[in-house]
């Protein structure tokens, strides 16, 4: 109890300090701004947040160095939100959170970036299909060009490396003649001379992923026109000519997998491809952005071979002036399966997790147990994930000073579980006769969410004050539940749990408040507020 009342009493007096960076992540810096030639900023911020079912602060300090060749920023925070577990007892609940930490050279028309970032898709849009547009923070390295005509990026995201929980299992094996001949853990056991052990141990390596995105794209007046593709491969972190070939990734990937050369890799890989398609005017802005996974074009065939399911996504929408501000119209959908992995055994439910997550799973422990993780924090690409239609209107302004926004959003899914290969079934639905081309919320019932959004802020000096709150309601919630085993339905089978529309209905609240304090260090070494 009394650990409570100091969490809410600390709460209560950063209230009036809580941070809302109004339309960026909570301490992004914005290095198109106009700064002076060189500039240290040192900004502390604090944010207290209500919603349905908890009050919670955060209390963080960020920083940046910013010249014309060089920027580093970095921003941590303390939260005490629930999500994850304290690292130290003595924090009262909360948690550190690494939101940026990143440095940038940049020299026009090239930019290099490293470091832990919130990082973006191509399209700006709150539908992204490749990037997420839910802020995400993860390691990344990029390496951009653009001019006038032409512009290319190739970036690395970092997955898993060396995990703890993520782990695959490889049999131990021996040469001919064990014991003389010491055990070997051998990737190629199949085709392999030498037996396994007579006890069969399994040693379990740790399960290491990476993933790629790249974009390549021209600009013709107000019109852009961009290929994108990524890629999650396995059993590395890093995959060197990804990252540094220009050369599509998905003929890399075919090529470098195919059997009958002496350089052929051991793993498959989850290629995702598409395109977009935007104008930018003086007064309004539209896109049109899809994307293909798992690549199939089998609806064109003669024959029509529908075994495999298509895995599409799509989005889009743009915003325009008027006089009382801009309003934005927005749209995205996804198929079922789209971002999911695609093989399961008899042995293994999924030898190859390769779905397009930044964890190969739907659970993480926390305090001894299991717990759900929000597949909109696991997602890679489009926040919602697969199998559903969303739409939002959008308006933002300067009013009196005051930056206003507010967003109104309709959002109805079904099922979906990235981590589990065709849900309930252990091979794609084609095999077994349901020859859908486009499979979408074919179920009942379905979550409907419907939420309303409003932002509102202004800068003081070197404050910045700001507010929002946001109100709505999921119905048919959707919720992380087992697979019945195929044998007995009565028991869970050992697979990766889906999300599933339940019979839960609940309302949805929140409220934040807060304010930012900006100081500014500029050339010659005067201890500044910014204007």
């Amino acid at each position: 109890m009394q650990r409570t009342i100091v969490q809410v009493s600390a709460a209560l007096c950063y209230g009036l300090l809580a941070v809302w960076s109004f339309g960026q992540p909570t301490g992004t810096v914005d290095w198109d701004h106009d700064h002076d030639p060189e500039t240290i900023t040192l900004s502390p911020y604090t944010e207290l947040t209500a919603t349905q079912d908890r009050l919670f602060d955060t209390i963080g300090f960020a920083a940046g160095y910013q010249s014309t060749f060089f920027q580093v920023f970095f921003d941590l925070a303390l939260t005490n939100d629930g999500r994850y577990e304290p690292e130290e007892p003595y924090l009262l609940g909360h948690y550190f959170d690494l939101r940026q930490g990143v440095i940038a050279v940049t020299a026009p028309p090239f930019l290099i970036q490293a470091g832990r970032a919130f990082h973006r898709d191509e399209v700006a849009s709150p539908y992204s299909l490749f990037i997420s547009s839910h802020d995400i923070s993860a390691p990344i390295v990029r390496i951009r060009y653009e001019n006038r005509l032409f512009f290319y990026e190739s970036r690395w995201i970092k997955l898993n490396q060396n995990s703890l929980w993520y782990r695959t299992p490889e049999l131990i094996y021996a040469y001919p003649g064990y014991p003389s001949s010491p055990p070997i853990f051998d990737p190629d056991r199949e085709d392999a001379p030498w037996t396994p052990l007579d006890d069969n141990p399994v040693w379990f390596r740790p399960l290491d992923r990476g993933a790629n995105y790249k974009v390549y794209g021209v600009r013709i007046g107000d019109w852009r026109f961009g290929f994108q593709e990524s890629v999650v491969y396995l059993n590395q972190s890093f995959y060197p000519e990804y990252f540094f070939s220009p050369l599509p990734m998905y003929f890399t990937q075919l090529v470098n997998s195919t059997p009958g050369k002496p350089w052929t890799q051991r793993d498959d890989e989850n290629s995702h491809m598409g395109f977009f398609v935007e104008r930018t005017g003086p007064e309004s802005y539209a896109y049109l952005q899809f994307l293909m996974g798992d690549i199939n074009l089998n609806f064109l065939t003669p024959d029509h071979d529908l075994s495999h399911p298509n895995k599409w996504a799509w989005s889009l929408g743009g915003t325009r002036d008027f006089d009382i501000g801009r309003i934005g119209v927005f749209h995205a959908g996804a198929l079922k399966y789209t971002f999911a992995a695609t093989t399961a055994t008899s042995q293994s439910y999924s030898t190859k997790r390769y779905e397009y997550t930044y964890f190969p799973a739907v659970h993480y422990l926390f305090d001894g147990g299991l717990r759900a993780i929000d597949y909109r924090d696991n997602y890679i690409g489009y926040q919602y994930g697969e199998n559903n239609l969303a739409f939002m209107t959008t308006y933002d302004a300067t009013l009196n000073g005051y930056r206003v926004a507010a967003s109104l959003e309709y959002v109805i899914s079904g099922s979906k579980s990235p981590a589990n290969p065709w849900h309930e079934e252990r091979t794609w639905p084609g095999r077994l006769g349901d020859r859908r081309l486009f499979p979408l919320l074919d179920e009942r019932p379905l979550e409907h969410t419907v939420r309303l959004e409003t932002q509102i802020g202004r800068s003081v000096g070197p404050w910045e004050f700001s507010a929002r709150a946001g109100i709505g309601a999921v119905f048919n919630e959707l919720q992380l539940v087992p697979v019945p085993d195929r044998d007995d339905p009565s028991e869970d089978a050992e697979e990766p749990w889906i999300y599933r529309p339940s019979d839960r209905s609940r309302l949805l609240f929140s409220l934040a408040l807060g304010a930012r304090y900006r100081w500014r260090l500029p050339e010659g070494g005067a201890l500044a507020t910014t204007d």
